[in-house]
């Protein structure tokens, strides 16, 4: 089968490898579309943070090179012996964590805090960036009727941006100030309007914005417009908001955040920012807000799949699909250079 190995930063090659085959209490998968990432474009154009290069990932003794893809769906087509109630032919999404199941926090039921945990497509050796996969089946979704093979590659993404809203503890009629009209940005977006909440887009790209604007976002600020503050008040009234979701992970913006949140409110941190991320910590004072950081997610897929069940997340106006020889050209290259929002991969092509 063809896949996207990867060697090290700046080396991903689509090669034949061998088609695996479902164990006992396996899954096996044909890979409709596997996302492309942010922190792909981390592992390919920086350094190698998820996949193990030059050790053995202590839980799964994986290493470099390995099958690239963590944002799957698929085709079940072979269940291994052991497995209840996920039958061939099922379409399915894949929640990419793998946990140790016995450390602290494993044991609490936070699994995305797993001491050990590793991550399909980064450090399990064969990821869903190729024909076939396999997993664990307790890492298997299966989609109701009526979502497509597009829809159900979305849910790993738009879950991570649900753990995030969780966490900023909005309610129905709250302002959520969003900072980054990117896939987290956007998957944030569609959440807070699905929960009756207001959202506000702050995004610097213009192509971005106007995305925001297709799939239905009325109120998106344009930071060279003037103080994000004055639009933002300008916009909920003289209000500030009740929660701010930082899905940029850069300094500037984090300091907005601050400053538009209001007394006792939340701004939270799901954008993986490249190095350091300074604040004016006299902000943080002014309001008393909490600021926290939001990590992938846990127990999230089923939330995220209900809503794609009742159509909370369109797919126009963002999402692009190519084919695996266009990887690096079409997906990363355009992804970097901020042509493309979100890339879906087909692998079949």
């Amino acid at each position: 089968m063809r896949a996207a190995v990867y060697y090290e930063p700046g080396r991903i090659r689509i090669e034949d490898v061998p088609e695996p085959s479902a164990g006992p209490g396996e899954v096996k998968v044909k890979v409709a579309f596997n996302g492309i990432c942010g922190s792909d474009l981390h592992e390919y154009y920086g350094h190698a943070m998820m996949v193990p290069l030059g050790y053995r990932h202590p839980l799964t003794g994986v290493q470099a090179p390995v099958i690239l893809g963590h944002e799957a769906a698929g085709t079940v087509v072979e269940v291994g012996s052991g497995v209840q109630g996920i039958e061939e032919g099922q379409l399915v999404a894949i929640e990419p964590i793998v946990a140790c199941k016995t450390c602290i926090h494993c044991q609490k039921g936070s699994y995305n805090h797993c001491k050990q945990m590793a991550f399909h497509g980064y450090s399990t050796g064969g990821g869903g960036l190729a024909e076939y996969t396999v997993v664990g089946s307790d890492m298997v979704h299966i989609m109701p009727d009526g979502i497509t093979a597009q829809q159900a590659a979305l849910v790993e993404p738009m879950a991570v941006a649900w753990h995030a809203l969780k966490l900023a503890n909005v309610k129905p009629g709250d302002y959520c100030v969003i900072f980054g009209a990117g896939p987290i940005g956007l998957g944030a977006f569609f959440g807070a309007r699905a929960m009756d909440v207001h959202p506000i887009i702050v995004e610097v790209s213009e192509h971005r914005r106007a995305a925001a604007r297709q799939v239905g976002a009325d109120a998106v600020i344009n930071p060279a417009d003037g103080s994000v503050y004055a639009q933002v008040l300008k916009i909920t009234g003289g209000s500030s908001a009740a929660a701010c979701i930082d899905a940029a992970g850069v300094a500037a913006t984090l300091d907005n955040a601050l400053c538009v949140v209001r007394v006792h409110g939340r701004v939270v941190i799901v954008g993986v920012p490249d190095g350091p991320l300074p604040l004016t910590a006299g902000l943080l004072f002014l309001t008393e807000a909490s600021l926290v950081a939001s990590r992938a997610y846990c127990n999230d897929f089923p939330d995220v799949i209900d809503g794609v069940r009742r159509g909370d997340y369109p797919l126009d106006g963002w999402v692009t699909t190519i084919g695996m020889e266009q990887l690096v050209e079409d997906g990363f290259e355009a992804l970097r250079d901020g042509r493309e929002i979100k890339v879906l991969v087909d692998p079949s092509r």
